[in-house]
């Protein structure tokens, strides 16, 4: 699978929450998962995980940026706005080997 780590971004117009969210998100290896609330954290504090989570929903640059690498809480599987919906983050966490937080099945066919 390609990690796509040599495209350019125009970060242009890109709010400099999201982008610093985007940034984090993009340090993310294939294959590991993070939480919403842990970037939050790296942000300034969890409270701010809801933003995040609001950042995230506005990617301009999925699939470049990884967003279905953030997780909700506890491994839980959290929301996704591409097309397919959690569906399809959980088939793209499936490609690259990924598992929940307790090393469990993503539960794709669940």
């Amino acid at each position: 699978m390609p990690l796509l780590d040599d495209v350019v971004l125009d970060w242009h117009g890109v709010p400099d929450f999201s982008r610093a969210v985007y940034q984090l998100a993009l340090a993310i290896e294939p294959g590991q998962t993070r939480s919403y609330g842990e970037l939050a954290d790296d942000l300034g504090g969890k409270g701010m995980a809801r933003a995040v989570g609001q950042a995230l929903g506005a990617n301009p640059f999925a699939p470049v940026v990884p967003c279905h690498r953030i997780l909700a809480a506890h491994g839980a599987r959290g929301g996704f706005s591409a097309n397919g919906g959690t569906r399809t983050k959980l088939q793209m966490l499936e490609w690259e080997g990924a598992a929940l937080g307790d090393g469990s099945s993503l539960g794709l066919f669940d």
